[in-house]
């Protein structure tokens, strides 16, 4: 059953109610799960994570990912750290948040990613695109804009998107070309309904990330060669 905050507001790709009890058609996984699998096929094994109520389609899509597994941290700054740590070594790493307040005190971990050049998905669960109209909400400044804290985020990543079905597919690979191309992190932010929402178009199959030689910014005495 979904939470009372979220029923009646969800809709298909054709605009049509979806009810609380009917899932996703069997052809496309929802904007969580595809998000998930797309990035555990470039190799990464492990999600750096805060728990939080935002980011809990994201938490059940890891959870149904077999190549992903959690690893709970204590907060959002030791998260990034942790992910940062990771992908220093893997190539590149996942970070989960909840919106605004968790997203916020991961932020520092970010940016010192982006300054040594480190590729991390920094994965932020948003409130629903169609809550009440776009109320009021907690863990935001009460004015209805959800997407202002992805702009604030865009000091910290090299690009950012605000995921939605119809545009989830292309606007992934747009942000993993740029964080590996770059070697920074990116920002996605995933509306806590879009989450639950099948996505548009057809899927691309993942491909494994190449170990790349590390940069000379990023290079440790205790990294592999």
């Amino acid at each position: 059953m979904l939470p009372s905050r979220l029923r009646g507001c969800f809709q298909n790709s054709q605009g049509n109610p979806i009810s609380d009890t009917e899932g996703p058609p069997e052809s496309n996984p929802t904007i969580a799960d595809y998000l998930m699998r797309r990035l555990a096929a470039l190799g990464i094994r492990h999600v750096f994570r805060v728990p939080g109520d935002y980011a809990f389609p994201i938490d059940e899509a890891v959870e149904r990912c077999n190549d992903l597994t959690w690893v709970g941290c204590s907060n959002e700054l030791n998260a990034a750290y942790s992910a940062d740590g990771y992908a220093r070594v893997r190539g590149a790493a996942i970070l989960c948040t909840t919106y605004n307040i968790g997203s916020a005190a991961a932020l520092a971990g970010v940016m010192g990613s982006k300054a040594e050049r480190v590729p991390v998905f920094h994965v932020v669960g948003s409130p629903a695109h169609a809550s009440s109209a776009r109320a009021p909400m907690h863990h935001t400044y009460g004015d209805g804009d959800y997407e202002q804290f992805c702009r604030y985020h865009e000091v910290s990543v090299c690009a950012s998107a605000y995921l939605t079905p119809q545009y989830a597919i292309a606007e992934i690979e747009r942000v993993i070309a740029e964080a590996l191309s770059q070697r920074m992190p990116v920002y996605l932010q995933v509306p806590e309904d879009y989450a639950m929402m099948p996505v548009v178009g057809r899927p691309v199959d993942g491909v494994l990330l190449k170990e790349p030689p590390p940069s000379p910014v990023t290079r440790r005495s205790w990294m592999p060669p």
